[in-house]
């Protein structure tokens, strides 16, 4: 996800592109050589800037729109602003003591954990935020509640070692009392404590493969309810989306298009979860520009992403959707803030 390289760039050719994405950031304008001139105290003359500015186009650094004399960044000049000529924006002592603060685990579920995280990143960046729970079929099992509801659908609540809760309701073609659905959950907590889903699931098939679970009534309860409660298929965690009212704001008319196939992706949450987890592969931050982004949807924007482990388990993680002239510097930091302070917050719940 890297630009063509760029080492031919002079000095010069660096302070001119770092100061075009800059102007072009805070107005959204193509920025001219005469606005440039005077950004840069008229160390160079317009006819200067005008011939640099043409070979920074020429590498593919920046791109001149046909209604306007002046240029605006291209996806590559915005990756090598952000690898090579950006200068890191610490957060405020008092502002990263805010986060660390709200996302306290002191009150509040892990669930309200991860939606404040998304509110908090959603405020502080003005742009779109998010927060996948980790994927409950890699989480380690800590414990299940069956309840019993009008036949044939049960309530299953499954706890993760993490803290955080999933539940689901699933049909099962036998009637069972709620006397045997508590004995299934006292046999899965007592047995499968620690592992994930699909140990469970390969642990509870190679039981069923055992001549004495066609005499056992509860292990054939059991067995049962699991190859339902338990899902096979990854990528069910929830997504803790706010701010979508934020792309809104910053669009132009000629965006309403590509905002709406932009909501329809928020609407379909399997899809979502699936673009989310392919930039969270990788541990530690990452930042998704324009046509690196893994969705046609995602091309014309910007992606600020965190992921990390929580202590070998399925792991979590944040980020930013914006316009790919966000304020990267302020982006990143705020994500990577957040992303430290939840994970703390999520490994305070075990403690």
């Amino acid at each position: 996800m890297s630009a063509a390289p760029a080492t031919g760039l002079d000095d010069r050719s660096r302070d001119v592109l770092r100061t075009i994405i800059q102007l072009h950031v805070q107005t959204g304008e193509p920025v001219g050589s005469e606005t440039l001139a005077q950004r840069l105290n008229r160390a160079c003359s317009p006819a200067t800037l005008r011939s640099i500015m043409a070979d920074l186009e020429r590498l593919g650094y920046l791109a001149h729109p046909h209604t306007s004399a002046g240029r605006v960044p291209t996806d590559e000049g915005y990756r090598f602003y952000v690898d090579g000529l950006m200068t890191a924006r610490p957060l405020q002592k008092r502002e990263a003591q805010a986060i660390e603060s709200q996302l306290k685990t002191g009150e509040g579920s892990p669930d309200q954990i991860l939606e404040s995280a998304s509110h908090l990143l959603s405020r502080l960046t003005r742009n779109v935020a998010f927060v996948l729970a980790p994927d409950i079929s890699r989480a380690a099992f800590g414990h299940v509640d069956l309840v019993r509801l009008p036949h044939p659908r049960v309530l299953v609540v499954m706890v993760a070692r993490s803290g955080l809760i999933t539940n689901r309701v699933v049909e099962l073609e036998e009637e069972l009392t709620q006397e045997e659905l508590q004995a299934c959950a006292n046999y899965l907590n007592a047995h499968c404590a620690g592992l994930s889903l699909s140990a469970i699931r390969s642990r509870l098939l190679d039981k069923m493969r055992e001549e004495k679970a066609l005499y056992d009534s509860l292990l054939r309860h059991v067995l049962s309810v699991a190859e339902r409660a338990f899902p096979e298929q990854r990528g069910e965690g929830n997504v803790y989306l706010d701010g979508a009212s934020h792309m809104l704001e910053q669009a132009h008319a000629q965006d309403l298009e590509r905002l709406h196939a932009l909501f329809r992706t928020f609407e379909e949450k399997t899809r979502l979860v699936k673009i989310l987890n392919a930039c969270l592969a990788d541990e530690g931050l990452r930042i998704y520009i324009g046509h690196e982004n893994p969705d046609p949807d995602l091309r014309d924007l910007s992606l600020v992403t965190a992921g990390y482990p929580l202590e070998g388990e399925a792991g979590f993680g944040v980020g930013v959707l914006g316009s790919t002239r966000m304020e990267y510097a302020r982006v990143i930091s705020v994500v990577d803030h957040v992303a430290r302070a939840l994970t703390e917050a999520l490994r305070g719940l075990r403690t």
